[in-house]
């Protein structure tokens, strides 16, 4: 079947049986998530999949089909995002604004000194899961599965999150 210019749609039971297999194991949580966080050149804001194979946690984004950009300026070429990392290495998590999360990226705001998001900032803005790890390295999500992805790094040691 061909949809808007799409050839090949993976089923996702083989999917997820390719990636359980590159992975080394079991796939556990799963949920669609954006993330944000920053390389040396750029600041990252990517759509893709969060998901757990025994202690380690990745996210993948991958490349869409954007019509409308390549009858503009052609296609450019897609970088994909892939990180990981395991529980054990999660120091704390907490909910925090959309802003905050920015402002922590662009070296603005200690990710350590965020404050966990007010019911106000909830309805004014999207809250993000800040996971701080042991490196000092603080990643953000918005995960459609929030409750279940901070219930994942309950153990560690802190947890201001609700």
């Amino acid at each position: 079947m061909q949809f808007f210019g799409k050839k090949n749609v993976e089923d996702p039971d083989a999917f997820w049986r390719t990636t359980a297999e590159k992975r080394g194991g079991a796939i556990g949580f799963i949920t669609y998530a954006t993330l944000l966080g920053r390389t040396k050149d750029a600041i990252l804001d990517r759509a893709g999949l969060l998901y757990t194979v025994g202690d380690a946690v990745w996210f993948e984004d991958f490349e869409r089909d954007n019509w409308l950009a390549r009858m503009m300026n052609g296609k450019t070429a897609f970088v994909k995002t892939e990180i990981t990392f395991s529980l054990s290495e999660v120091v704390f998590t907490r909910a925090v604004s959309r802003s905050n999360a920015m402002a922590s990226i662009a070296g603005k705001k200690e990710p350590a000194s965020l404050p966990v998001i007010t019911a106000l900032g909830r309805f004014l803005s999207t809250p993000f899961i800040m996971v701080g790890l042991h490196d000092g390295t603080a990643l953000f999500f918005d995960a459609i599965r929030r409750r279940e992805l901070l219930a994942l790094f309950q153990g560690n040691a802190e947890h201001p999150s609700h």
